[in-house]
C-alpha cells in the first residue's frame, strides 16, 4: 500500500521540496514479462537436461526395467541435485506472473462479452470461468508436481502431473475456443497470428502427448528397450510446446503494461507536501 510522502521522504528519492510527485510506479512492459517468465522454465529445463546428462548420466538414466535409453526425464533431471534447487527456484519465480496471466485473460474476455449474443451469454460465462481456473489448477499442479519430486514421493508426482495433463490439454483448447469466440468480426492480423499459434501448438501438445501414452504403455508393461527415452522426448515436447502457448499471451497484451505503485502525489508548498489526488493504484 502506497504511503503519503512527507518532505524529508522527498529528499531522500532525489526530489526537491517543490518538485511534484505524479507517479511512483513500477511498470514491466508485458512482453518482456512474458519472455522473462517463459525463459526462466525454458533455460532451467536446458540447463537441467544438459548438466545431468553430463555429469550423471548413469542416474538420470536408470529405470526400472534396467534397458538402454538415450533421453532422461524431466522428472529425472529437475529431480537430482543440485540441478532440482535451479528447477525449483525458477519454477517458483515464474508462476506469480503465470497467475497474473490468468486474471488477465478472465478480464479479457469478461470485456468482450458484448461480442457474444443475449442467448449464447450464460455459456460464454460459464466457459470463460471454467477456463480460469483450468488456468490457475495447472499452475498451480506445476508447482506442486516440482516440488514434490518423483524420487521424494512418486505415486504423488504421478497423480499431480496427470491432474496437470488434463488441466493443460483442457485450457488449451478452451482458451482457444474462447479466443476465437471472442472476436468481433474480422480478426487484425495480430489476433490472427495468435489465433494460427494456439491451434499449432495445441495440435503439437497432443500429439506428444498421444505419444508419451504410447511409449509409457511400452516402458510400464512391456519394457521395450530405449521406449522410456521416447516416452522423455514426448515429455520435453509435451513442456516446451506447453511453454510455447502461453507466450503467445504476448500478442493479446502487447501494448499493455504491469504496472504497481500510487498515482498523483501532489506537490509541496513551503516544504508541506500538498496531496491533489487521494486516489490510490496497486
Amino acid at each position: 500500500m502506497c504511503q503519503r510522502l512527507d518532505s524529508t521522504a522527498a529528499v531522500t528519492m532525489g526530489k526537491t521540496k517543490n518538485e511534484s510527485f505524479d507517479e511512483i510506479v513500477l511498470r514491466i512492459p508485458f512482453v518482456r514479462m512474458a519472455v522473462v517468465t517463459v525463459s526462466l522454465p525454458l533455460f532451467s529445463l536446458l540447463y537441467c537436461l544438459i548438466t545431468s546428462v553430463i555429469f550423471k548420466p548413469d542416474e538420470v538414466n536408470e529405470t526400472m526395467c534396467s534397458v538402454d535409453n538415450f533421453i532422461p526425464s524431466v522428472s529425472a533431471v529437475t529431480g537430482v541435485q543440485p540441478q532440482c534447487y535451479v528447477w525449483r527456484i525458477c519454477i517458483a519465480l515464474h508462476c506469480t506472473p503465470r497467475f497474473a496471466v490468468a486474471v488477465m485473460y478472465y478480464n479479457m474476455y469478461k470485456t468482450n462479452i458484448h461480442y457474444i449474443s443475449e442467448k449464447n451469454q450464460p455459456l460464454y460465462l460459464k466457459l470463460m470461468r471454467l477456463n480460469f481456473w483450468l488456468n490457475l489448477v495447472e499452475n498451480s499442479c506445476l508447482v506442486a508436481v516440482t516440488y514434490i519430486s518423483n524420487r521424494d514421493n512418486y505415486p504423488v508426482h504421478e497423480k499431480i502431473f496427470v491432474v496437470f495433463m488434463v488441466t493443460s490439454l483442457c485450457y488449451m483448447l478452451l482458451n482457444t475456443i474462447l479466443f476465437k469466440w471472442s472476436r468481433p468480426g474480422q480478426m487484425t492480423d495480430i489476433e490472427q497470428r495468435s489465433y494460427w499459434w494456439k491451434k499449432v501448438l495445441f495440435i503439437a501438445i497432443m500429439m506428444s502427448t498421444v505419444g508419451l501414452l504410447i511409449f509409457f504403455y511400452q516402458h510400464r508393461v512391456l519394457c521395450l528397450p530405449r521406449a522410456f527415452s521416447w516416452f522423455s522426448l514426448c515429455e520435453y515436447g509435451i513442456a516446451f510446446t506447453n511453454m510455447g502457448y502461453h507466450v503467445t499471451a504476448a500478442f493479446e497484451f502487447k501494448d499493455k503494461s504491469i504496472v504497481a505503485g500510487c498515482g498523483h502525489m501532489g506537490h509541496t508548498t513551503n516544504g508541506k507536501l500538498v496531496n491533489n489526488d487521494h486516489k490510490k493504484r496497486a
